[in-house]
């Protein structure tokens, strides 16, 4: 269990700096004017901020899904 939560948060720590380290080097490559490779650089650092983010999103959608089978529970 203790093992589990760790590498969870090896994992996510991961994520954000990778999602960090993207932006910085769109943000050169911006400045250096490639524009469409930093917008790909950019897209890749949102992807990893959402792999950081994966349990908080997780949260949204089941709460999304519990709301959704109450109210249409109920007809």
């Amino acid at each position: 269990m203790i093992n589990s939560n760790i590498s969870k948060i090896i994992i996510t720590f991961a994520f954000f700096y990778s999602a960090l380290m993207c932006n910085f080097k769109a943000l050169e490559l911006y400045d250096n004017g490639h524009i469409s490779l930093s917008y790909f650089i950019w897209f890749c650092g949102f992807l990893a901020l959402m792999g950081a983010l994966r349990f908080q999103i997780a949260k949204i959608v089941y709460f999304i899904i519990k709301k959704k089978k109450q109210y249409y529970g109920k007809k």
